[in-house]
């Protein structure tokens, strides 16, 4: 779950996908594109918002003790502004998940071994993303999964429908730089240190099982991790916008696409050494 939620973080989101400006010393090259025609951050109001489908997630972590396999897919993965007070935006999202997993998880006392799949009728997804109103960087977030699980426990020889809970809250040791506005043609920024710790609970069995589990991943400074050459023309379910292209140095391939029509994302596609990603916008309320 952890990848999951860093894949969609640094893309986000889950998509998605992650101070007030980059807390790093940024280093910027543009080409000689007036400030007039530059893209600034757009402005995001209470209702806004931006429905996804994310037709494949990957998760493959083993760390620490903790191993972690899921494969599946996010239906009507929607982001909507809730509320724009102070600095931040907090946006509330919600989908459809469907997913098999593998996890092997250890506590301080046993190790639970779960394997099972999540159906969209019988799972309720939803969360919270804040980004900043200076420059859409992902501030903080937290997740949750609810209903019921075809569930392998351990050694039993079978399935059984198992009633669960999964909650992660993320915490961001800094805000996370998914975006430097204003974009324009041939423009770097820079990767702070970043720490990103998930703190979860499963709680299945109307009770009995409460497992908790932390998996943090550290992001050391990278100077010029992230850049854009301009902007291309990419059609997705929601339309073709004309969207600046960003690339990021982390991990072996992630690239995503932002339109200033569109006031968000409109693209991800992530290939990172412990997941993946790929998600497009199937249509947005912003005007």
């Amino acid at each position: 779950m952890k990848k999951i939620l860093s894949i969609l973080v640094v893309g986000v989101f889950v998509l998605s996908g992650i101070g007030v400006v980059a807390t790093n010393s940024q280093t910027n090259r543009s080409s000689s594109k007036a400030a007039s025609l530059d893209d600034d951050v757009p402005v995001w109001n209470v209702g806004n918002s931006w429905t996804y489908t994310v037709s494949n997630i990957t998760v493959n972590y083993n760390q620490g003790g903790q191993q972690i396999f899921m494969n599946g897919k996010i239906d009507d993965f929607t982001w909507k502004v809730s509320d724009t007070t102070g600095d931040y935006y907090t946006v509330a999202v919600t989908g459809k998940i469907s997913a098999t997993y593998d996890l092997l998880l250890n506590t301080q006392t046993s190790t639970v071994h779960l394997v099972g799949s999540f159906k969209p009728t019988l799972t309720r997804f939803k969360g919270t993303i804040q980004f900043t109103k200076s420059n859409l960087q992902v501030h903080a977030l937290s997740f949750q999964l609810l209903g019921v699980t075809m569930m392998k426990i351990n050694s039993l020889p079978f399935a059984l429908p198992i009633p669960f809970k999964l909650v992660t809250v993320g915490d961001l040791s800094v805000d996370f730089p998914l975006f430097d506005f204003p974009l324009y043609g041939l423009k770097f920024w820079d990767m702070p240190d970043l720490t990103l710790t998930m703190s979860s609970t499963f709680g299945g069995i109307f009770g009995l099982i409460q497992v908790p589990f932390t998996v943090s991943v550290e992001y050391s400074w990278m100077p010029l991790a992230f850049y854009t050459l301009g902007e291309e023309s990419v059609t997705v379910p929601a339309g073709t916008y004309d969207a600046y292209k960003i690339t990021s140095l982390l991990g072996d391939s992630f690239v995503y696409y932002y339109a200033p029509d569109a006031g968000n994302l409109i693209k991800i596609d992530a290939s990172l050494p412990n997941g993946g990603l790929h998600a497009e916008l199937a249509s947005t309320t912003y005007p």
